[in-house]
């Protein structure tokens, strides 16, 4: 039952963020309330907070929480996990970014028009790598401890204190350059997908690597101007990635779990 987790959270997610995309920034408003909130009980009386220990006890309350909940049925951790995959968020941005352009928004400035299409699919692999793939990677690595979904929610903690919060800004970048990886070399095995040699592609992040792929990248490499078409296709490679990701994650928990 628990390696129906992986694949339920992203299905779930995807609906959710289709119908509610402005939901992820404030799901990371109420985790920077709620840290505020314990930071009461380690604050001195001189207004000084001890932030390490309050953000020790901030993520074993997410943490424990979450494990409490998975504890009781390991699909009912879906519902706690699906909200945390926000970078499915961006998929309605990018539907009416092609739309507008394809209704002739940018008419006569190409400047403008092939702007809009580099920034919009730049903006996917950030989001699909600290959004998506680190949750389900964490998602993954807890299911077979019978933790749940605690993990995800503890990232998606440090997530939203990283802005403010200097120890989960360093846990953060440490487990999104992990997650930047994995991506990444996702991204060049599946280049064949949208038609490109992966020896002829380059980059050193997942954002670079995903530009390099659709030949977009701004520099010597790219193999056309950017059109809007570009944007459907990085979708597409983003989602095919994390179908691909959720699939050998489930088949390697099948002995685990």
């Amino acid at each position: 039952m628990r390696i129906l987790v992986l694949p339920l959270t992203v299905l779930a997610a995807v609906c959710l963020y289709l119908s509610l995309p402005r939901l992820a920034p404030r799901i990371g408003a109420l985790l920077v309330r709620l840290y505020a909130l314990v930071c009461r009980a380690f604050t001195r009386k001189d207004g000084r907070a001890d932030e390490r220990p309050a953000l020790l006890v901030f993520l074993l309350l997410l943490g424990g929480s979450a494990a409490l909940i998975s504890a009781v049925h390991p699909l009912l951790g879906v519902p706690v996990c699906a909200p945390l995959l926000t970078g499915f968020s961006f998929l309605p941005s990018c539907v009416k970014a092609k739309a507008e352009l394809d209704a002739g928004q940018c008419a006569g400035n190409v400047a403008g028009y092939e702007a809009r299409v580099r920034q919009t699919c730049a903006s996917l692999a950030p989001a699909f790598v600290g959004g998506v793939f680190a949750p389900l990677l964490l998602l993954a690595v807890g299911t077979p401890l019978y933790l749940g979904c605690s993990l995800p929610l503890m990232f998606c903690g440090l997530r939203a204190l990283s802005d403010v919060q200097p120890d989960a800004r360093r846990a953060y970048a440490l487990l999104l350059s992990l997650s930047d990886a994995v991506v990444r070399a996702l991204l060049v095995l599946c280049s064949g997908v949208a038609g490109r040699n992966p020896l002829h592609t380059a980059g050193r992040t997942a954002q670079q690597r995903l530009m390099s792929i659709l030949g977009i990248a701004g520099d010597g490499s790219d193999t056309h101007p950017p059109i809007s078409g570009d944007i459907t296709q990085a979708v597409f490679l983003c989602c095919f990635v994390t179908g691909l990701l959720t699939l050998l994650l489930s088949l390697l928990l099948i002995p685990l779990a």
